[in-house]
């Protein structure tokens, strides 16, 4: 393959954090990501809405394609047939949070966004920032620069691991069909979980920094990686074979 082509699917096992990936350029999503930042960098785009508009079109072309590929006839769906989708969607929603793995999940991002919007955190941080654009060099720039990207690390995390959780959960409630046509590195609940391992397992990294710089933190630290830790071998026990799971570009 080309090394300037697209990668087919690889945003769908990603964790989001298209600043960070090395696969950017040959994302589709991550192409459109660049786009933004550029615009955002030359300050307000009078054809943002121009572009929305443009892609409600294009979103809604798509979905009467992919209708039209399984053999759904939008149009002739009933209302109450849309109601009983629709209840049987919440349903499934329901059941999926109530899952003990998506009940941890909250719980770390309730707990976690607690910790890092705390005034010392937060103040520490916008100057530990200033400090950095002041260009300081040496041990001292080390340690602002890695407090920093612990704490963006943390956050960008902290809500993404319940989101993929509450996926993973409802992706588990049909799993048949997929168990029955694809082998495990195929199966998209392992490529699921196997990404909602990932991003725990660096929140758990992150979070051992944060304590090697905030050792005064030490008991509240240590009951996040307690927390994240049970969730990693709650998930590793439930779906044996996620990490066998094979992510285009990620792990070709």
């Amino acid at each position: 393959m080309n090394d300037k082509e697209n990668i087919p699917g690889i945003h769908n096992w990603c964790d989001r954090w298209c600043e960070k990936c090395p696969f950017i350029a040959r994302c589709a999503v991550g192409e459109h990501e660049l786009e933004i930042i550029e615009q955002e960098q030359k300050g307000f785009n009078p054809d943002f809405w121009e572009d929305i508009n443009q892609q409600f079109t294009k979103s809604i072309e798509l979905l009467d394609e992919l209708a039209k590929d399984k053999g759904i006839d939008l149009k002739g769906i009933s209302d109450e047939e849309w109601q009983n989708i629709d209840k049987d969607n919440r349903k499934q929603q329901l059941d999926a949070e109530s899952h003990p793995i998506s009940r941890m999940a909250n719980q770390y991002a309730k707990e976690c966004e607690r910790i890092v919007n705390l005034d010392f955190i937060e103040n520490l941080y916008d100057s530990e920032e200033k400090k950095i654009d002041l260009g300081l060099e040496g041990n001292v720039y080390k340690n602002i620069s890695k407090f920093k990207e612990t704490i963006d690390v943390i956050r960008w995390y902290m809500f993404f691991i319940p989101a993929k959780c509450n996926r993973l959960m409802m992706e588990n409630m049909d799993t048949e069909f997929e168990d029955s046509e694809f082998p495990p590195e195929e199966r998209s609940y392992n490529g699921t979980a196997k990404i909602t391992l990932i991003s725990i397992e660096r929140s758990i990294a992150a979070w051992g920094f944060l304590l090697q710089l905030l050792p005064d933190m030490q008991d509240t630290i240590l009951s996040e990686l307690a927390l994240l830790q049970k969730l990693h071998r709650s998930i590793r026990n439930e779906f044996p074979d996620a990490m066998r799971f094979i992510r285009p570009g990620f792990d070709d």
